[in-house]
């Protein structure tokens, strides 16, 4: 009986120790060199020696596909004649879930923020964010409006209210007329937001 009992706790106490804990997935390190090449897919030439991580970054994949969320100078300075422009770039993954969003630092110098590349290789927001620093802003809360929701199934319009202020690629909270649920999109236009599933 002693050794029936004795095997029933050492079972336990072998399933407690694992008991609470999720099984370790692969990490993979984001490098500056990978944010360099979504800047530059995105029509902002950069090279890995201007761009700095804020923090270590990890994703679920080794090299996932990166979006540009927003493009902000550090502060309300002018920066002076011979000095690098410094902007802090929001980014995340492409895929939900691959890697949470992060911000990353770019020394641009007078070379690569002088000259803009060609406007019709570039997004609309990211053109948006490139041109425009210190813009003002382009939904106003209370603004009626559209959210479009896209995936490789779907396409879903939704019309909705801004709930805040927002800049053109910056996340804002909105809601549905009724004011019943509440969305996060990504300002395109004074009418117009980008979401995600």
């Amino acid at each position: 009986m002693r050794v029936r009992w004795l095997s029933v706790l050492l079972v336990a106490a072998m399933g407690m120790a694992g008991w609470g804990q999720s099984q370790l997935q692969d990490r993979f390190a984001l490098t500056a060199g990978q944010v360099a090449r979504a800047l530059c897919a995105g029509g902002m030439q950069t090279t890995e020696e201007q761009v700095s991580l804020l923090t270590r970054v990890v994703a679920t994949e080794p090299d996932p596909a990166l979006d540009i969320l927003s493009v902000e100078p550090p502060s309300k300075g002018r920066p002076t004649q011979h000095s690098p422009v410094r902007s802090q770039v929001r980014l995340a993954c492409h895929l939900p879930g691959k890697c949470l969003p992060f911000y990353a630092l770019v020394s641009w110098s007078e070379t690569t923020a002088g000259p803009a590349p060609n406007p019709s290789s570039v997004s609309l927001v990211t053109r948006n964010i490139m041109f425009n620093p210190n813009r003002e802003t382009t939904m106003r809360a209370g603004t009626h409006a559209t959210l479009v929701m896209d995936d490789d199934r779907s396409h879903i319009q939704l019309a909705v209210i801004s709930l805040e202020n927002g800049m053109a690629g910056h996340r804002i909270r909105v809601s549905s007329p009724d004011h019943k649920q509440v969305y996060f999109g990504e300002v395109v236009s004074a009418s117009l937001l980008k979401g995600s599933f």
